[in-house]
């Protein structure tokens, strides 16, 4: 594939051309160093099947194998190369041959979270150096060109360095309970040092910071608004007292997450129920009960959020891109406030990005499910203090006078009506579901979807989607995330379209990816 690269260097000399619409040229596979030629007797022939000449012989070219075995012909040469290309593709080739791509994907498939100066370990000079570098590309991207711009940096960058400071309170809180627990490894591992040992203490930042970026294009070019608690200064998140509660909160949790990822031991759930799958019943991230407490659900947007510095929201948001795009064909282009949408979100966990839709498309009629009772509690209440702040007088029905329901149901058994919601959401769902679970939620989703209607798929990148991470994304396993590496490989566009959907088109956002689809009429 043709891509061009982008590192943080190149981010500091962004521009109008790196935002231009990407087109997909044919996927191709790069020859490895072959010998000239080949060979086999014909009683070896006979023996030889496709899949032999794939795994024996995966450095020739076909004009070579087929020379050596003479009479066996063509059509074993073809099945060979059928094979060989069914095992080398990853998701990310076959998404380029499936799916229309948002320019974001050549973007990101290259980009590489470099820091000028590395090796100097955080050094003065450095710092110095990435600080007017990052001044510099922040003038050439716009970032200080209206206020509106200026707003959402400094929200942001605020944000995110508030964020670094409470995952920094986790680690020394980790420490001092790995000591007081005589566990020397888990103190060893914690140390500040020791965690950016292998690079830049500022590399971390040059993610959200480019995801930011990628943020503030649609908000600039209308895709979606800006961030409603962003905007709301009576948001809980202004309130000092809440902001110590949750900061306190999180380093026990982290603390105790932390510690047992070290042991390399998750407590089993606390609740054992035949009403839940067996999949479900796991301590995910080797966080506190699962998703069985209310513990867990109220700590858990300040968890993730510290884990990705901030950028989760905005890789969320990129989910709005498609769906702007389907409501302005429903609305011939008019604004639109969401009128006669049915949405169902699959998976919906403390309803965060709901707020975001919502805000959105205030009258769209929002169901939101999960199977957890803990999480879907928390999503009433983050999104009745959403109804709360933005529109406090405006009744939209369902639970609370905001429009939303809620449903306790798994995602592969969705106990709604055939064709009976015009948008159909998942966010982060199928990394967590065994694969033969993965195709039965796929056909629940298209089942419950009108034709005419998108379904919206983001998730964690896979294989293929951003080269450079390629070589360490399966060790995001070793996070009690037991179905995570069979994911990476899978083909979603292959199985939804299996399904009977249509692929549409595919983003990446950092570390997610969104991939939207069509049911035919």
């Amino acid at each position: 594939m043709s891509t061009r690269m982008y590192t943080s260097r190149s981010l500091l000399r962004i521009g109008p051309s790196a935002v231009q619409p990407f087109r997909p040229r044919p996927t191709t596979f790069s020859a490895r160093p072959r010998p000239a030629t080949f060979s086999v007797s014909p009683r070896a022939a006979a023996t030889l099947t496709p899949a032999s000449v794939v795994t024996s012989a995966p450095e020739l070219r076909s004009e070579e194998i087929e020379a050596g075995l003479g009479s066996v012909g063509k059509a074993l040469i073809q099945q060979a190369e059928a094979q060989r290309q069914g095992l080398e593709e990853k998701p990310g080739d076959a998404d380029r041959r499936n799916f229309r791509l948002h320019w974001s994907v050549d973007f990101w498939t290259n980009f590489k979270s470099d820091v000028p100066g590395q090796r100097s370990h955080g050094s003065l000079n450095q710092a110095s150096e990435f600080v007017q570098g990052l001044i510099s590309g922040a003038n050439k991207a716009g970032v200080f060109a209206s206020p509106t711009a200026a707003a959402y940096w400094a929200y942001h960058l605020t944000r995110t360095g508030f964020l670094a400071v409470q995952g920094l309170s986790g680690l020394l809180a980790t420490q001092q309970a790995a000591r007081a627990e005589g566990n020397a490894e888990a103190a060893d591992k914690t140390k500040i040092g020791q965690m950016f040992s292998s690079g830049s203490p500022l590399a971390p930042f040059v993610e959200p910071l480019t995801m930011y970026y990628q943020d503030f294009k649609n908000i600039e070019a209308g895709v979606y608004k800006l961030p409603w608690d962003m905007t709301t200064l009576r948001n809980k998140q202004y309130d000092p007292f809440y902001v110590l509660r949750t900061v306190s909160t999180f380093a026990s949790e982290a603390s105790s997450t932390l510690r047992r990822r070290f042991r390399g031991s998750p407590d089993k759930v606390w609740l054992q129920s035949s009403m839940y799958p067996d999949y479900y019943l796991n301590t995910f991230h080797y966080q506190t009960d699962g998703w069985f407490s209310e513990k867990s659900a109220s700590i858990y947007e300040a968890s993730t959020e510290t884990l990705f510095l901030g950028r989760q929201d905005a890789m969320q948001r990129q989910s709005l891109v498609p769906l702007h795009r389907f409501m302005q064909a429903r609305s011939l282009g008019r604004n639109t406030k969401g009128d006669n949408i049915k949405m169902l979100e699959v998976a919906c966990g403390t309803g965060r990005f709901a707020t975001f839709v919502k805000d959105n498309y205030p009258h769209m009629d929002y169901t939101a499910l999960d199977l957890s009772p803990y999480y879907l509690y928390e999503a009433r209440s983050n999104i009745k203090e959403w109804h709360r702040l933005r529109h406090p007088k405006l009744s939209m029905g369902g639970v609370d006078g905001s429009g939303a329901h809620f449903l306790q149901a798994a995602a592969e058994k969705i106990p709604q009506p055939d064709a009976s919601h015009d948008v159909v959401l998942s966010i982060y769902l199928f990394h967590e579901l065994p694969p033969a679970v993965r195709r039965e939620a796929a056909k629940e989703m298209v089942r419950v979807l009108k034709p005419g209607g998108m379904l919206i798929i983001t998730d964690s990148i896979q294989l293929g989607d951003r080269l450079p991470l390629d070589a360490g994304i399966g060790k995001f396993s070793d996070f009690n995330e037991p179905y995570y590496k069979t994911f990476i490989a899978e083909d979603l566009g292959k199985m939804f379209m299996d399904c009977g959907l249509e692929c549409d088109e595919k983003l990446l956002a950092s570390s997610s990816k969104v991939l939207s689809f069509r049911k035919p009429m």
